[in-house]
């Protein structure tokens, strides 16, 4: 049982991991194509995304899950790409998430770049969060990493991300 944004919530597991989904195409900045994009097939529950690649071309992934905040304060969020990456923590991972409210924008066609931004949060209570990636051509990376009060730089999401599991096989009401 834990706090999300407010709302008690009991479904979330205390099993770690983001749900992770590889869909077909670069979604180029446009976060609607993830609704009607073809799935690839490939599918990964994942507490760290640091270095991640598939070695292909023309591509995108979205991750799925709760972030647990363990201290009330400023968390900061990374993603270091090649080519676009999004973040959304909050209630704007829920729904009406876009490009220009995302907590992190590091949008277009790139070599690798990190870009970071930042929230305040509450000890003690589970946030929705989104991250989507996508590649285009030529190389391809991206790591997602995260600071905050008594955290150093981390990409181990081990402790803080839950509910990929739960949004696989259980309940997808809430992500839209």
């Amino acid at each position: 049982m834990g706090v999300f944004a407010g709302i008690t919530t009991s479904w979330i597991s205390n099993q770690s991991g983001l749900l992770g989904k590889r869909y077909v195409n670069y979604y180029n900045d446009v976060v609607a194509f993830f609704s009607t994009a073809t799935l690839h097939g490939d599918i990964n529950l994942t507490t760290q995304i640091s270095s991640f690649t598939s070695s292909a071309d023309s591509y995108s992934w979205m991750w799925l899950g709760y972030f647990l905040a363990p201290t009330t304060g400023t968390y900061t969020f990374y993603t270091f790409s090649d080519d676009a990456s999004h973040l959304w923590i909050g209630p704007n991972a829920l729904s009406g998430y876009t490009t220009g409210n995302a907590t992190v924008n590091n949008g277009g066609l790139h070599g690798v770049v990190e870009v970071s931004g930042t929230t305040t949060l509450t000890a003690n209570t589970y946030y929705p969060i989104r991250i989507m990636f996508g590649e285009q051509g030529g190389g391809d990376l991206m790591t997602v990493s995260f600071a905050g009060p008594s955290i150093i730089k981390t990409t181990n999401g081990s402790g803080y991300y839950y509910g990929g599991r739960d949004i696989l096989f259980t309940d997808t009401r809430l992500f839209t």
